[in-house]
């Protein structure tokens, strides 16, 4: 077989462009639009409101450990300035009218 001259390739080339241009898609299937339009509605809405729970849950953990460093830090301070005093201690456990009323002779 002999090679196609310039002109002749160039021609041929003209008519295959012209050819696959004008050639007609395939069109997709009832299957295929059916199963695009299930996932278009699978698909959750962009705008949904998250539930208490899950706003709960994302400042839950980074609160966490702040909670947990107050705590500790008041009962450091607790400890370390003693906020009740040990007479108040004394107090609270020698007072105890409610026996003493009762005991009374002439309580009634």
């Amino acid at each position: 077989m002999e090679p196609l001259k310039k002109e002749k390739q160039r021609k041929l080339m003209k008519v295959l462009a012209a050819a696959h241009r004008h050639h007609k898609q395939p069109e997709p299937g009832d299957a295929w639009e059916m199963q695009v339009m299930r996932s278009i509605r699978s698909v959750p809405p962009v705008s949904v409101k998250p539930t208490w729970a899950e706003m709960f849950g994302s400042l839950f953990w980074p609160l966490c450990p702040v909670a947990c460093a107050l705590i500790i830090f008041l009962a450091a301070a607790a400890f370390r300035y003693d906020v009740v005093a040990e007479q108040d201690y004394a107090q609270i456990f020698t007072e105890d009218t409610g026996e003493v009323t009762l005991l009374e002779p002439d309580n009634g």
